[in-house]
């Protein structure tokens, strides 16, 4: 079990790494919109995207190896609910995440980065980006709760 204690520690790592940062520089990304300082809003989302593209994808990956050689050691099986939560947690970051908020930030941060431009298209498409951060962020908070939990059928 030595094994697979270490697999826990690198997949939960994995877990504060990608859900902790995406939570705390969505808040950012947030609060920074409604400073109303396009260069700070910029500045801000561009930190964001770049923390998505290079430590989630990675920790999310880490979150997936993990998980399966977990349930592999562990002898859990892998058609148990629990673990199927799971595999829907990396769908729902795979489409949420890794589709639609990473094309909804790259289009706030062009529209908040032009010269010029409408505000209130700026402030519409960060109260786009804000709602899909929030609910990918909740969605995945209840992939945790499974994992925790391990809930049957």
């Amino acid at each position: 079990m030595y094994a697979y204690t270490i697999l826990k520690f690198i997949h939960v790592l994995s877990v504060v790494t990608w859900i902790g940062g995406l939570t705390s520089l969505s808040v950012a990304t947030w609060r920074a919109a409604r400073q109303q300082n396009r260069a700070l809003y910029a500045a801000v989302l561009r930190q964001t995207i770049g923390y998505g593209g290079s430590v989630v994808g990675a920790a999310s990956g880490l979150v997936l190896l993990t998980g399966l050689a977990m349930v592999g050691i562990g002898h859990i099986g892998f058609a148990t609910f629990w673990v199927w939560f799971g595999y829907g947690g990396i769908l729902v970051h795979g489409l949420l995440g890794g589709l639609l908020i990473r094309r909804r930030s790259a289009a706030v941060l062009q529209l908040a980065s032009a010269a010029g431009g409408d505000d209130a298209t700026v402030v519409a498409a960060a109260r786009r980006l804000w709602n899909a951060q929030l609910v990918y962020l909740i969605l995945l908070a209840i992939v945790i709760g499974a994992m925790v939990i391990k809930p049957t059928l």
